[in-house]
């Protein structure tokens, strides 16, 4: 038995799903959609290459016509029949009055991350019966560290250096900064500087003086 609900101008419960899930899809994020589409996608995988594989299950129905199109228009796989195995392991939920198992819940990526997939595959409940069985999928990701912003290094104003009050300032001021630098070097460190360390102490003395 199917019902078929009316919406307002015309659309369809289906429709109105499928149309909402393109509008939440990130453009460039990595995606993993999860779900109970109700959806066979069958096995012709050169009509739909690039989102099923030759290891489908089944024939397609509406429903995954509609899902096949999604995939096809957004990039995206189908990974539970990406991987050749039994059926047994592809197929998801049971038909009340066939018996017959069909695959409808699936696991979806973009096709740029179809190695990061290693398997997708239907596991059997070994406590109890259900029409349902549950879809384990195995991803690796290498997930990137956040990027600490550093604080912009201050910039001397070179302009100033023009201005004769900021020149006698910095020639009253560089005197006293440079012998303290030294003496500060001298306590510290007993062997003779080498010309690289010198000249470090010499410019950080100048830069500092300068930025204060």
């Amino acid at each position: 038995m199917t019902i078929r609900l009316p919406l307002i101008k015309g659309r369809y419960t289906k429709d109105s799903f499928y149309n909402c899930l393109r509008a939440t899809l990130p453009p460039n994020d990595r995606l993993v959609i999860l779900g109970d589409f109700n959806a066979r996608v069958g096995t012709n995988h050169n009509v739909w290459a690039g989102v099923v594989s030759r290891h489908g299950l089944g024939n397609a129905n509406s429903n995954g016509i509609r899902l096949l199109n999604l995939c096809s228009e957004f990039g995206l796989v189908i990974t539970n029949i990406l991987f050749q195995q039994q059926n047994q392991r592809k197929a998801t939920w049971m038909h009340p009055r066939s018996k017959h198992w069909h695959l409808i819940d699936f696991v979806i990526v973009r096709a740029c991350d179809i190695s990061d997939v290693l398997l997708t595959r239907a596991m059997r409940d070994a406590e109890c019966w259900t029409d349902h069985r549950l879809v384990v999928s195995k991803l690796q990701w290498s997930i990137r560290p956040p990027i600490r912003k550093q604080k912009p290094q201050k910039r001397l104003n070179i302009r100033a250096c023009k201005d004769t009050a900021v020149q006698e300032d910095l020639q009253k001021r560089l005197p006293d900064a440079l012998q303290s630098s030294t003496a500060d070097s001298a306590s510290t460190i007993t062997d003779s500087l080498s010309r690289t360390d010198e000249w470090s102490s010499l410019s950080s003395c100048i830069m500092q003086t300068a930025t204060n």
